[in-house]
């Protein structure tokens, strides 16, 4: 994606910040920050809690007993650049406490795929494991497509494809995308390859392509060179912490001994849930002189005197507007495309309705004094592949008991102790449905009925875990709906978040900026976060 060419803010300027979820959090966090002068105005129609999809819920079993159920995301990659932000944004704040770590060799860093025949097939972590893999029926045609990709030819063009046709290309057959790499596309965007650019969600191996000719060559070459840089043990930051150190006046070696102390873990969690970090951040702002919360729902943006209004409603009625130097949007683009004045922004909105979502129907399961999930299976979960008939429309399921149990503190005290759970004996899991299995042709989704949803669960549950009736009657269901809470990065889709980027700044003078996952250079949570810090930086 391009650079943006924002417009830095004069002497105290006023920012409005449309949307309170991770996205809009951190930039007020950040821009606060580097610009104490500027009066920050963070405007959420949710009301009484931020962090967008982050909901880790407090609620009661049937025993009337306390329970934390995740109703989202849950979870960080340890060998982000954005999680090394948000870790030392929470540790700035005083709950590093909260902060627990999953170690490589933990069950819990185990991983599933759901065969075709409804068998759980452990991906390879061991020469044992990998045969066992290797006689399943996932692993069908894998020999011949890894053996001959050096030596199939390159894509000529630079064009946009499918993630499905870079794989068809590089490996020979659909079998690799229908038994592995669409599991883990359903996983990850609740899409499909065969609908999913490769330019966006497999930059990498698209790149790797064009730079060796092929992926393997590509993989044998890093390799390399990462074995050849190990030697030199440089303390250098990567330019995204470079940008973070230098502007927010770290120390260097700090950030750099955080960043490769979290890439020793595949997985960080939070004691009480994800909503540590919205909550943490949410704290922080609202003691910050320049920010103010505003619980109201924008309706419009008016270019107006050199100035940006925007006209709030409350419960369906008018409650005035206010005017600023800078507008951020970190919200849906259905959403955004309702704010700008159809009079003057014919041609955007025409390009932000190009953007589809898919909804996600999340099931939380708890049996608070039976663990059902048998220990050969104990892992982060699994995921449904392509090549399973799938009936119940699961794109997989996340084993939250096997985390919580073998999770430790990532800066262990004389008072945490442990963060793993005493009570070994219950399960939380999360069933994850539909996504792209549940729209029509047009792609729109028909979403079936709660109890419905719950059924398909249920079932899906006693073939791949073999859960008796009695134990699943036994637990806590909850159910939530995430309507459109993914972009689906369709073939074409940088191009088109690079023209609507590009027109928003021309039309607006590089002031009205966008943020959150659709205009982020990653699907996840620290992607957001880093793209909300750099743009923060071009505004100071």
């Amino acid at each position: 994606m391009k650079f943006k060419q924002l417009t830095k803010l004069p002497p105290n300027a006023k920012v409005g910040v449309v949307g309170g979820g991770i996205s809009g959090l951190f930039f007020t966090y950040y821009l606060s920050k580097l610009r104490p002068d500027v009066n920050i105005t963070l405007i959420d129609q949710n009301q009484g809690r931020l962090g967008g999809w982050i909901y880790s819920w407090n609620t009661q079993d049937k025993q009337g007993k306390d329970v934390m159920l995740e109703r989202g995301p849950r979870t960080l990659r340890g060998i982000s650049d954005g999680t090394v932000l948000m870790i030392d944004a929470i540790k700035k704040l005083g709950h590093s406490d909260k902060v627990s770590c999953i170690e490589e060799q933990s069950p819990a860093n185990r991983k599933f795929l759901l065969g075709p025949n409804n068998a759980l097939v452990q991906v390879p972590d061991s020469w044992v494991t990998f045969c066992k893999f290797y006689a399943s029926p996932l692993a069908k045609g894998l020999t011949k497509s890894v053996l001959f990709e050096w030596a199939r030819p390159k894509k000529k063009d630079y064009k946009d494809e499918s993630v499905e046709q870079l794989i068809k290309r590089r490996f020979g057959s659909n079998l690799l995308g229908q038994n592995i790499m669409s599991a883990i596309y359903h996983g990850i965007y609740a899409d499909d390859i065969s609908t999913l650019s490769a330019k966006r969600v497999a930059a990498n191996l698209f790149c790797d392509e064009q730079k060796y000719g092929s992926t393997l060559k590509a993989a044998l070459m890093k390799l390399l060179h990462q074995r050849g840089s190990q030697k030199f043990n440089s303390e250098e930051l990567s330019p995204v912490l470079q940008a973070y150190q230098s502007n927010f006046h770290g120390n260097a070696h700090e950030i750099f001994q955080l960043s490769k102390k979290l890439k020793n873990y595949p997985m960080l969690s939070f004691e009480g849930g994800l909503s540590v970090v919205p909550n943490s951040i949410t704290s922080a702002i609202k003691d910050m002189p320049n920010v103010s919360i505003l619980n109201k729902r924008v309706t419009q943006l008016i270019s107006k005197d050199k100035k940006l209004q925007l006209a709030f409603s409350n419960n369906n009625s008018d409650i005035g507007s206010e005017k600023f130097d800078h507008v951020r949007f970190s919200l849906v683009p259905n959403y955004i495309q309702n704010i700008f004045s159809e009079e003057n922004n014919r041609e955007l909105i025409r390009k932000l309705q190009k953007i589809k979502y898919n909804t996600v129907l999340l099931v939380n399961f708890y049996h608070p004094t039976k663990d059902i999930i048998t220990t050969k299976y104990d892992s982060f979960g699994y995921l449904v592949p392509k090549s399973n008939s799938n009936p119940e429309h699961l794109l997989g399921v996340i084993f939250d008991s096997v985390i919580e149990k073998n999770r430790k503190p990532l800066f262990p005290t004389s008072t945490n102790g442990n963060h793993s759970n005493e009570n070994k004996n219950y399960t939380k899991l999360t069933a994850m449905v539909g996504g792209h299995l549940l729209n029509d042709l047009q792609g729109n989704p028909i979403v079936p009925d709660k109890n419905t949803v719950i059924d398909q669960v249920k079932n899906a549950l006693k073939k791949h875990l073999h859960v008796s009736d009695k134990d699943l009657n036994d637990g806590l269901w909850v159910y939530t709906a995430a309507n459109d809470c993914l972009p689906r990065f369709n073939v074409g889709f940088n191009e088109l978040a690079d023209e609507i980027e590009n027109q928003v700044i021309k039309q607006y003078n590089g002031n009205v900026s966008f943020g959150g996952m659709a205009f982020s250079k990653g699907p996840g949570i620290p992607d957001v976060v880093v793209d909300s810090m750099l743009d923060a930086i071009k505004l100071k």
